[in-house]
């Protein structure tokens, strides 16, 4: 039987909603293989040993070196096999100003941005009120911020910078929160997001009812290609692998790329799980999908 190691918690923001991930995927395999469950902190250069007789790792980290390509360039230099993106694709995945760069570059539509690195810096160079504040390396919508205007911005500024030391400002807009899932380079039902609240934040991600879905959502089918192939072009052109899921607004049939996750929650009410039970793929069988390509490369 072969051994998959399971790696959840880390040290990121995001550690309790990997440990659910981490859980959660265990619980599925442990009849198909050896597991092991690793909660791990925040040394992951003693990883080694314990992975000495380890087939595959499932990585169920979310955000931080889990998924910046840190955790990624220490398997591969130690010839570890392990799901998700590589090294590279997670570290400029992971970077939200660059991912916006590369889809500028392939002309995938975005809002106009900017990147801060000083927490007293105001000077937006013609954004336009209202506007997102978000750190540019974060996951779950951690230290996310509405702001209506330039005291609000004020108001607001530092405390998404004690989630990185990078942040963006981008332009909001009102539009349809979706989610394209991808799955082994083919693009699975588009989600449509409906946050209770007013944004798409970590309680409406993560608390009971905070959000409600709808799979697959019900848009036009040009605007269905157009967000499926702007998904897989920035899967794509970011060399991302296996799983990955990228996040849209929509408004007024105009599409926005917000970002893309290499490593998306993977809970049995997560958003990618979701998609996947609409073409037939339960859970169980999704995370067995997963683990083959990891063995495949």
């Amino acid at each position: 039987m072969k051994k998959v190691a399971v790696l959840f918690g880390g040290n990121s923001s995001e550690k309790e909603v990997s440990i659910h991930t981490g859980l959660a995927v265990v619980e599925a395999i442990k009849n198909q293989y050896h597991v092991e469950g690793i909660n791990i902190g925040s040394d992951y250069t003693s990883l080694h040993e314990k992975l000495l007789d380890t087939d595959v790792v499932f990585v169920a980290l979310h955000g931080g070196y889990g998924e910046d390509g840190r955790l990624q360039k220490y398997f591969e230099k130690h010839n570890i096999k392990y799901t998700g993106s590589n090294s590279k694709a997670s570290h400029i995945a992971m970077d939200k100003n660059r991912t916006k760069l590369i889809a500028k570059e392939n002309g995938i539509p975005i809002l106009n941005w900017l990147i801060l690195e000083d927490e007293n810096d105001c000077n937006l160079d013609g954004l336009k009120f209202p506007l997102i504040i978000k750190p540019n390396d974060g996951g779950s919508t951690i230290g996310l911020y509405y702001c209506q205007d330039l005291n609000d911005f004020k108001n607001n500024i530092q405390k998404s910078f004690k989630q990185s030391q990078i942040v963006m400002v981008e332009e909001y807009v009102k539009a349809r929160e979706l989610s394209v899932p991808i799955l082994d380079g083919q693009v699975l039902p588009i989600i449509e997001i409906f946050p209770k609240g007013f944004l798409y934040d970590y309680d409406s991600k993560y608390k009971a009812d905070g959000s409600g879905y709808e799979v697959p959502a019900q848009i036009n089918d040009s605007i269905s290609r157009k967000l499926a192939d702007h998904a897989l072009l920035i899967y794509n052109k970011i060399g991302c692998r296996h799983y990955a899921r990228v996040d849209f607004l929509l408004s007024n049939n105009n599409h926005y790329l917000l970002e893309i996750n290499t490593l998306p929650g993977l809970t049995a009410t997560s958003l990618l799980p979701k998609s996947a039970a609409k073409i037939g793929l339960s859970y169980q069988n999704l995370v067995e999908k997963i683990i083959a390509l990891a063995f495949l490369h």
